[in-house]
């Protein structure tokens, strides 16, 4: 007593075979795809837990030195490790231009620099220029 047999039928064989074949294309392009993100995750796996581990000690390192600690934590060039300097070395390194705004070498100093940057510079003092002293 259905009225919808009237208006549907079986597919025909050439529907049928289009299907499968469509099918099949799917299976095979999303196969590809698939191996191909799973390739691409592999080779930045390391990359990506260096990030994750970059960023991971950088906020942990808040925990340890606030903004008004006397010591720094500056990322390596390489990015793999850390060098922690007293604020004044810091700062003049970063104003000698090995230092980034973000906290990180843009080129790692020599002991030679690290050295020389953790004397103050020649000039007036504080006081001298506060009080225009000779």
């Amino acid at each position: 007593n259905d009225v919808s047999q009237k208006y549907f039928r079986e597919p025909t064989e050439l529907v049928k075979r289009k299907d499968d074949e469509a099918r099949t294309a799917e299976v095979t392009e999303g196969n590809a795809l698939i191996e191909r993100l799973k390739k691409q995750s592999d080779d930045n796996r390391e990359k990506n837990e260096l990030l994750v581990k970059q960023k991971t000690m950088i906020n942990d390192s808040s925990a340890s030195f606030g903004p008004f600690d006397q010591q720094v934590l500056i990322l390596n060039e390489d990015g793999k490790g850390f060098t922690l300097l007293p604020n004044p070395q810091a700062m003049r390194l970063k104003k000698a231009g090995f230092i980034s705004d973000d906290k990180k070498f843009i080129k790692q100093p020599t002991p030679e620099d690290l050295e020389q940057a953790l004397e103050p510079e020649e000039g007036p003092g504080l006081l001298d220029r506060f009080f225009g002293g000779n």
